[in-house]
């Protein structure tokens, strides 16, 4: 796939997929984001869908690749929309995600929330580059690998994108057995 002025065109041409993706159904939130490349090499159906909804929520474990380019940051629960994303694929489904990351090293570890700038915008929620790993990961994912050139990941864009694979095992946020209180 040829490199692109969209940040998740640009992340599916380091994805590592089979050659061919024959009968595989797609979701993608946000957007349409490489439909083009995806269905040239196979994908037989191609679900695109501006943002999840419990009225719009698939069957699960109807999909077997999902690729999330909608603007995480400004929902009030991003974890959710993960969680979702879960139901959505199936056993050993791919999740190609990004965000918007905060670009300083030092602050990985971290997620701020950065007040609306004008009345009627939303609230803004960027994660660092290691929070975002692990909120993919306790909502039911095993983290394969960033995407993209090891140099640029996250610092000069503010934005990272990962490759993950479903996993079998409960998500690790279970609120009603971790109480945000202790």
């Amino acid at each position: 796939m040829a490199s692109s002025e969209k940040p998740t065109e640009r992340a599916l041409s380091f994805v590592r997929l089979p050659d061919r993706l024959d009968g595989w159904r797609v979701l993608a939130l946000g957007g349409n984001a490489g439909e083009d490349y995806l269905t040239d090499i196979g994908a037989s159906d191609f679900v695109s869908l501006e943002r999840p909804s419990e009225e719009d929520a698939p069957e699960a474990g109807a999909f077997d690749l999902a690729i999330c380019d909608c603007e995480l940051e400004c929902d009030a629960h991003p974890l959710a929309i993960y969680a979702w994303l879960r139901r959505a694929l199936k056993p050993k489904g791919v999740l190609i995600a990004g965000s918007t990351v905060l670009p300083d090293p030092t602050r990985s570890r971290h997620a701020r929330f950065l007040h609306a700038p004008d009345a009627g915008e939303a609230s803004r929620w960027v994660p660092g580059r290691l929070a975002f790993r692990w909120m993919v990961e306790v909502s039911g994912f095993d983290v394969d690998g960033w995407l993209g050139e090891r140099a640029e990941l996250g610092k000069r864009t503010g934005l990272a994108h990962l490759q993950a694979k479903a996993t079998d095992r409960t998500p690790a946020l279970d609120l009603a057995r971790q109480p945000l209180d202790r």
